[in-house]
C-alpha cells in the first residue's frame, strides 16, 4: 500500500518546506541528521546556533565541522555549554573551531541536551541517557523557550 517510511526524506521536506511539523528521533544516526540539518538552516538562513550539550563527543560532532564554519563565515556565532566532558580536545576538530564560544559548566544536570537555531529551529532531547527527542524547523514558541532557557543557563554560568 505504501512504500518504506525515509526519515532523510522526511527530515529534508520539513527542513525545505518550513514546516511545523514535530519530528521524533530516538538514535544517534537520526540525531546527526537532525543536527546537519538545523546547521544548513543555520547557514541557509543566517542565524546563530546554541547547543547545550552533557558531552562533546569527538566521533559526534566532527562530523559537522565544515558546517560550522560556514555558519561561522556567514558572521554568525555558535555558542556551546558542555556539562561535562570534551571528548579528545587536541583532536577534536568541532571543539577547537568553537572554543572561543564554548563554557563548561556542571550545574544543569536536570536539563535536557538541545540544540537552537534561531528562534524557532530546534532538536530537544527528552531523555538525554537515551537520544530521545523531538525537533522541529518552524515553531516559533517553542524555538523561542529554548533560546531564552539557553540564554538564561549562559547568564547563570557568567555570574557564577
Amino acid at each position: 500500500m505504501s512504500k518504506d517510511f525515509d526519515y532523510k526524506e522526511f527530515v529534508n521536506e520539513c527542513y525545505e518546506g518550513k514546516k511545523d511539523q514535530e519530528i521524533h528521533n530516538a538514535s544517534e544516526e537520526n540525531a546527526l541528521l537532525l543536527f546537519s540539518t538545523l546547521f544548513d538552516k543555520a547557514i541557509r538562513d543566517k542565524e546563530d546556533v546554541k547547543i547545550i550539550s552533557n558531552q562533546l563527543l569527538r566521533r559526534f560532532y566532527d562530523q559537522l565541522t565544515t558546517r560550522l564554519q560556514k555558519v561561522l563565515e556567514n558572521g554568525n556565532t555558535v555558542s556551546v555549554i558542555v556539562e561535562k566532558e570534551i571528548d579528545d580536545q587536541v583532536h577534536n576538530t568541532f571543539y577547537q573551531q568553537s572554543k572561543e564560544n564554548l563554557k563548561i559548566a556542571s550545574n544543569f544536570d536536570e536539563l535536557p541536551n538541545f540544540i537552537v537555531v534561531g528562534n524557532n529551529a530546534f532538536r530537544y532531547e527528552t531523555d538525554k541517557n537515551s537520544t530521545k527527542a523531538i525537533a522541529n524547523f518552524n515553531h516559533k514558541s517553542m524555538g523561542m523557550f529554548v533560546s531564552n532557557l539557553f540564554d538564561k543557563i549562559d547568564r547563570d554560568i557568567t555570574l557564577a
